[in-house]
């Protein structure tokens, strides 16, 4: 018997809280370690692939994984079994590759499970398979790809802009988006249109109709003018009921959630950001208490779904039940991650249960989890319209139309599980009773001014939506290419919205026009297709990076021939003076923003803040910094990707800098609050003492 005679297999995961989550089901025979996420990578601080040799990947053990590695080295039963059951992925098949390679494994067992549960944990290991190596070239294939891509336009970047840039190949497609769409909206021109009403009367029954129609066709006027022909046409006419269209309409549950459906979800109804709702998820998965959250499967189980069908007579009553259960088709051309939807592990969890257990956070998305699921195995919901169409008598030279309409739910369906809708019932009423050919009065006519509305900036939700849309990247990866491009300052967050910084315009112009294939939205997609073809053993590694790398580096080549640094970040000339030496000055881009500089830079260093900075600042809010504290020169006021500083107006040559700090003073200690922003982006004001000091004001909760 070996020295680890305490059990006789080993089973690896990649998480402690997973580890944790398995010992409880299986018994004192298994060992069950964490390999702590990825164990070996390619280098850091260099490209880490040899391109000259069939792109051959140089991974190496990433720094403080080595004692990990002796570890389950020393854990390895000499007589026993050794189970790999990384997550069910391409991600989680290369980790489980590189173990068994690295600490040569004969005989590993691949094992994987969709919920961390005691029967689909004892079900995979009864049905053990190998590493599927299409898989981990696939994986390899992206890592490679991702390297060569990133570590190559980061150079060009660096030495056209700035050192410390970085573009990557989804990332660079996502910063496209958010910028085109901020473009967008600075080019549209809205366009004036009126909405015209009139307010009619007959016995107790009072409507307010919407003009819709002239001659047949949908009718929206658009200037005042018009407006006040219309009025003058209509005069004192009376209108009569010409068409009342009852129509039942039937609304179907939404499928189960798929990992891009739960970040939109997350970010649309919890506020969470891609990247917190994935950390929640993973929490929930690794505890047993959902499936596996990287999926693009809508497919429940059979076990799943007969938990469902129980659940919902039980809760909701047998109206709510659908004779035969409801299987949902995927959108996605190639579903390659998990081979079912995120749902609970265990139907029976409330959400106050998971709350006492894991947190209110991670029970909010467990509930969001819950209800989908069960509410995709429901009755449809069915409403009632009901739209009266009236025109007015007499003789006029156009026909106009009007109507009003109200809805009623007949039957709340699926719905119930979001609890009861407002319905327009009181309208229904009073329109429930309107016949054809009924005749109304005047009473008086409400016109509203409108104006039409730019494209809406993207949220992390619908950014997510388009990205999936496009076919770009995995579902798996939104959340770090969001949390990238808002790392890297391309992207700031306004409220819920993404908008574009400067340097992320400048990035995106420069690869739009040096490198179109990059940043193409179909080029992108097609790159997955192919990633998906390696997976399914259809396409060849080597081949495929010599398509994608080559091109590439004939851009990159003609890019440092062509690109001046100097036409990338002077964006515009200016009439202002150098305050050094007289001549004129450019709004030149800087690491954290525009700014004045002189036209003879490098020779001159003269600059001068574009925006008026201080000036502009609210006085009775913040406090204003007059004297450097390092050598009581005049400060002025900067902007980093962490937000405005004040700075000597003497830097670089003095690099005194004081935090914007507010004028109220901390009540525990004294010194001048401050605002913070925490690791999943939310603001709050905090004490500028800390860590020394941990005050936090709280806020004033809304009415």
């Amino acid at each position: 018997m070996s020295k680890n005679s305490s059990y006789k297999n080993l089973l690896i995961v990649e998480s402690p809280a997973k580890a944790k989550t398995i010992n409880r089901y299986l018994g004192s025979d298994y060992k069950v370690v964490a390999t702590v996420g990825h164990v070996i990578d390619l280098p850091k601080s260099q490209l880490g692939v040899d391109v000259d040799n069939g792109y051959e990947p140089e991974f190496e053990v990433i720094y403080g994984k080595g004692k990990v590695l002796k570890d389950l080295k020393k854990a390895l039963p000499k007589d026993g079994n050794t189970y790999l059951a990384m997550d069910p992925d391409r991600e989680g098949e290369a980790i489980a590759w590189h173990i068994k390679e690295h600490l040569k494994i004969k005989g590993a067992k691949r094992v994987s499970f969709h919920e961390i549960t005691k029967e689909a944990i004892e079900e995979a290991i009864k049905k053990p398979t190998s590493i599927d190596e299409h898989l981990v070239e696939a994986q390899k294939a992206r890592r490679v790809l991702d390297r060569l891509f990133g570590y190559k336009l980061s150079q060009l970047l660096w030495e056209k802009i700035w050192y410390g840039l970085s573009a990557g190949r989804v990332q660079s497609v996502a910063l496209r988006l958010v910028v085109e769409r901020e473009e967008e909206r600075e080019k549209f021109k809205p366009e004036e249109y009126w909405e015209f009403f009139v307010h009619v009367q007959r016995e107790k029954e009072e409507l307010r109709i919407k003009l819709i129609k002239r001659d047949g066709k949908k009718y929206v006027p658009n200037s005042e003018k018009e407006i006040n022909s219309i009025k003058k046409i209509l005069g004192e006419s009376k209108y009569k009921v010409v068409d009342i269209v009852k129509k039942e309409i039937k609304r179907n549950p939404y499928p189960p959630y798929t990992t891009s459906t739960l970040q939109q979800s997350g970010n649309n109804v919890l506020g969470y950001s891609a990247k917190r709702t994935m950390a929640l998820a993973q929490s929930l998965y690794q505890s047993g208490y959902i499936t596996y959250m990287r999926t693009d499967s809508v497919f429940l189980s059979e076990k799943a779904i007969k938990s469902i069908r129980k659940i919902i007579p039980e809760k909701y009553g047998k109206e709510y039940l659908p004779a035969s259960p409801k299987y949902y088709k995927n959108r996605s051309k190639n579903v390659q991650e998990a081979h079912e939807a995120i749902r609970p592990s265990d139907f029976s969890l409330t959400y106050k249960e998971i709350k006492t257990k894991v947190g209110t956070p991670e029970a909010k998305l467990y509930d969001l989890i819950w209800k989908r699921a069960v509410s995709s195995q429901m009755e449809q919901k069915r409403v009632e319209n009901l739209t009266i169409y009236l025109e007015p008598e007499g003789e006029l030279p156009n026909i106009y139309t009007f109507s009003v309409g109200a809805q009623k739910t007949l039957f709340d369906g699926f719905r119930v599980v979001y609890g009861k809708e407002k319905d327009s019932d009181e309208l229904l009423q009073e329109i429930s009773g309107v016949k054809k050919d009924d005749i109304f009065k005047k009473k008086k006519f409400e016109t509203e001014q409108k104006f039409t509305q730019p494209p809406s900036r993207y949220t992390e939700a619908t950014l997510v939506k388009k990205l999936e849309s496009l076919g770009i990247g995995r579902p798996s990866t939104y959340a770090s290419t969001i949390a990238t491009i808002l790392q890297r300052s391309y992207v700031l967050k306004e409220s819920r919205f993404l908008l574009p910084t400067d340097i992320g315009r400048v990035v995106t112009h420069l690869l739009k026009e040096k490198f179109s294939d990059l940043v193409d939205y179909e080029y992108t997609a097609n790159v997955e297709n192919r990633l998906d073809k390696i997976a399914n053993g259809k396409l060849e590694y080597i081949p495929f990076l010599d398509r994608e790398y080559k091109p590439l580096m004939k851009n990159i080549q003609k890019a440092m021939k062509e690109v001046s640094k100097e036409d990338v970040v002077i964006l515009s000339k200016s009439d202002k003076k150098c305050p050094e030496c007289g001549s004129g000055m450019v709004v030149r881009l800087g690491r954290y923003g525009k700014f004045l500089s002189c036209s003879r830079f490098p020779d001159c260093k003269g600059m001068k803040d574009l925006e008026g900075g201080q000036d502009s600042l609210d006085y009775k809010k913040y406090l204003k910094v007059e004297k450097c504290p390092e050598c009581g020169s005049k400060m002025i006021l900067k902007n980093s990707k962490y937000g405005l500083f004040w700075a000597c107006e003497r830097y670089p040559d003095c690099k005194g800098t004081q935090p914007l700090l507010l004028k109220e003073e901390c009540p525990e200690c004294g010194k001048h609050l401050v605002e913070r922003r925490s690791k999943w982006g939310k603001s709050f004001i905090g004490c500028s003492g800390y860590p020394n000091c941990k005050y936090i004001k709280k806020e004033k909760k809304k009415d």
